[in-house]
């Protein structure tokens, strides 16, 4: 089955979703409750148990928090996970002290893992968190996530939950790798924030300020993950920071932790796994950025097929050539001793939490309690790695107080200012906070072009699969740009006035599309998933396009799309 983003990648298609654009404002109002709700990482619980399930514990195995409207066997396979619930239950009693658990629930789900609630006869609660089969590289991901959340709450001295048992081998009773943990104290951030008084917000987005404090308090020698010394394997090197910490510290990370290879999934997907290729640690971010292009030419060079050049799923020439690929890759090596800051603590191997938001905190009044999901944590390049936190990131008129005639105002005129009012204190707050305390931070903000290099490193990955447009624009503006970096050599890459015109091509309707994503989101992701609520919705959405399709294509190019596209097939017409 094609991806419908594929699709949307053809000029007739761009034109459809540009007309389907105005289509969210005609949404249900079930539905349009459901626009900006989504979680990426987290899904409330709401699908029914299937009716032909024989097990009481059905519902913990398979992913049931939403729908994909497109390879949803796919994604369901790869989330999909038997085990044995009654040991979890037994080591989680043993782990707390109780005799035994009384009850479990299926707490949410996000992409990678299934999280569960268990309460004990003794009232002791514990958390407990299984990988799904795609969450990473097994053994490593569970290990590394474990010791760096004990690293963060040991060493930095963060809220962070406190593990009680953990197994990173699938050969255990549990038949499966788990997290048994304590459970966050206090409430989740995401149930109040909005209740939340300003003075209250802007305290806790100072909390926030302390914490990433404490984050850049070590730097490493070495960029990876983080593993415990008893679990080391080969690659694995002893844990060196520096930093403002005591000298016995320092000694008692040495002893207990180390940098090893990356879990991150873009090192480990599909044939990247059986490859050998450079995953860390490395002792330079230039050397990482080297890994990166080289594992994406060796994975194309042995493993990308080309679809026939008149197949109505090319996205584009380019897209469908591996040489394009590879050419592109080739001039990022050449960029890579150019996108890093000259100030080297800028780009110092950090330890960072890059998903902070509502759904990863919890409170106690105006007091962080605890920080979650340190999943894919690991320990590279902050000026990478930084960005504002989700929780304050607001890109609206900045307003810091009520304007004048605010009273004149029609009520929704009121609210909407009232709203541009607190997101832009609590952006100030966090700015001015950060300022005062973690200077490296500000400095990484003011970064001259710092978004362009960002953002050439964020899209380098898995161009095949994803997209090969915003990578080569991010190239091409490296190079528009390069008489503004301050090197006094020539720009190490250069698009011919050939290749700029055929960007230009290829790139047409590009910010339609996009648009159309953004114009869903929270509604449809672009890997097709939506919750259950408002899935027929989803799909009577795409019926439309797909009439629209049907009703503009001839020949072969009809046929092959409507072959394609059968998954959204008009369901609706019969009376129920």
């Amino acid at each position: 089955m094609t991806h419908l983003p594929r699709i949307l990648h053809r000029p007739l298609f761009t034109t459809l979703i540009t007309q389907a654009l105005p289509w969210k404002d005609c949404l249900p109002t079930q539905a349009l409750r459901c626009f900006g709700s989504s979680k990426s990482s987290v899904h409330n619980m709401s699908r029914t148990l299937p009716a032909n399930s024989t097990s009481p514990y059905e519902r913990f195995f398979h992913y049931t928090s939403g729908r994909w409207l497109w390879d949803e066997e796919a994604q369901l396979r790869e989330r999909f996970l038997v085990f044995n619930v009654q040991e979890l239950q037994r080591i989680a009693a043993e782990s707390v002290g109780a005799q035994s658990c009384i009850s479990i629930t299926k707490l949410a789900e996000g992409g990678y893992n299934k999280v569960f609630r268990l309460v004990m006869d003794n009232d002791s609660v514990a958390i407990a968190r299984i990988p799904n089969p795609n969450a990473g590289p097994a053994r490593k991901t569970t290990a590394s996530e474990v010791a760096t959340m004990d690293f963060a709450r040991t060493v930095l001295n963060i809220p962070v939950p406190k593990v009680y048992a953990w197994s990173a081998a699938a050969n255990n009773p549990v038949e499966a790798e788990y997290i048994i943990m304590e459970e966050a104290p206090g409430t989740q951030l995401e149930d109040v924030w909005n209740d939340k008084t300003i003075s209250d917000k802007t305290n806790i987005v100072k909390g926030l300020v302390e914490i990433e404090k404490k984050l850049l308090s070590v730097s490493f020698t070495r960029y990876g993950n983080i593993y415990f010394a008893s679990d080391a394997f080969s690659g694995c090197e002893a844990a060196k920071v520096v930093g403002d910490i005591p000298a016995e510290l320092k000694r008692v990370v040495e002893e207990r932790f180390t940098i090893g290879p990356v879990v991150d999934r873009d090192f480990w997907n599909g044939k990247r796994a059986s490859m050998t290729i450079d995953r860390g640690p490395w002792e330079n971010p230039q050397d990482y950025l080297t890994a990166i292009a080289n594992r994406e030419i060796a994975w194309i060079s042995s493993f990308a097929v080309p679809k026939p050049p008149k197949d109505i799923f090319v996205a584009s020439e380019a897209q469908n050539s591996p040489s394009s690929h590879i050419s592109l890759y080739q001039m990022f090596l050449r960029t890579i001793p150019y996108l890093f800051p000259k100030n080297k603590k800028l780009s110092g191997s950090t330890l960072w939490h890059w998903d902070i938001h509502s759904a990863n905190l919890f409170v106690e009044g105006n007091r962080i309690t605890s920080l979650i999901d340190w999943q894919d944590t690991w320990a590279g390049p902050l000026f990478l790695q930084f960005r504002h936190p989700k929780l304050v990131d607001y890109n609206g008129k900045v307003l810091l107080k009520l304007p004048d005639n605010y009273e004149s105002f029609e009520a929704d005129e009121k609210a909407h200012t009232r709203k541009q009012v607190e997101k832009s204190i609590v952006l100030y707050t966090y700015e001015t906070e950060t300022d005062k305390n973690n200077a490296l931070l500000s400095d990484i903000l003011r970064i001259h072009h710092g978004r362009i290099k960002r953002e050439t490193v964020q899209f380098a990955a898995n161009t095949w699969d994803r997209d090969i447009i915003p990578f080569r624009q991010c190239l091409i503006r490296f190079q528009r740009h390069w008489d503004e970096f301050g090197f006094n050599t020539p720009c190490p890459i250069h698009f011919t006035e050939e290749g700029l015109q055929a960007h230009n091509r290829d790139g047409e309707g590009w910010n339609e599309r996009a648009d159309f994503w953004d114009s869903v989101a929270g509604f449809v992701s672009r890997d097709g998933w939506t919750s259950n609520e408002t899935y027929d919705q989803a799909l009577e959405m795409f019926a439309d396009l797909r009439e629209e399709g049907l009703n503009k294509l001839t020949g072969k190019e009809r046929v092959d799309f409507e072959a394609q596209t059968r998954w959204a097939e008009r369901k609706f017409d019969s009376p129920s």
